[in-house]
């Protein structure tokens, strides 16, 4: 059971791409909550993953698994992510721009995620066990969920 949380249902077992599915994977559940239950439940789901994901990554390494292969954090970081964006995608007149933040969102997640800019690959280095990999995603999160925001205001200026 550990296995399939840590792994986001598996997802952490695909190698190279396990990045970018996890992520997408999330992003329809993500979806799917945001459009069923709420923006407040979808908060209240990654608050609470987070800080299970903390102490499972943790437990999963100490006992010798790969941090290549924890995914959950990818999960929780971009439900932050979506969170962030889509609450400001509503208030733009921009055609399809909920569909168009999550798309942004996305692609800033994965780019953040993959170069783990200033803050964020400081988190990931110095933290250490499952502190540090979590937190990294989530703050990789706020500030793609930011970048998105910021990217879906522009476009209004030229549209």
């Amino acid at each position: 059971m550990q296995k399939v949380f840590i792994t986001f249902f598996g997802t952490g077992n695909l190698g190279r791409y396990a990045d970018a599915v996890s992520s997408l994977l999330a992003l329809c559940i993500g979806t799917a909550i945001l459009y069923t239950a709420g923006m407040q439940t979808l908060f209240m789901l990654a608050f609470v993953l987070s800080i299970i994901a903390v102490f499972e990554s943790g437990k999963f390494v100490a006992n010798g698994g790969e941090t290549a292969t924890i995914t959950i954090d990818k999960a929780v970081g971009i439900w932050f992510a979506m969170m962030i964006s889509l609450s400001v995608a509503p208030t733009l007149h921009l055609p399809y721009a909920q569909p168009l933040s999550l798309l942004i969102t996305y692609l800033a997640f994965l780019g953040f995620e993959a170069k783990k800019p200033s803050t964020i690959g400081w988190m990931d280095s110095t933290l250490k066990g499952g502190l540090g990999i979590v937190l990294a995603d989530i703050l990789a999160g706020i500030a793609s969920g930011v970048l998105a925001a910021s990217i879906l205001t522009l476009l209004t200026k030229f549209f």
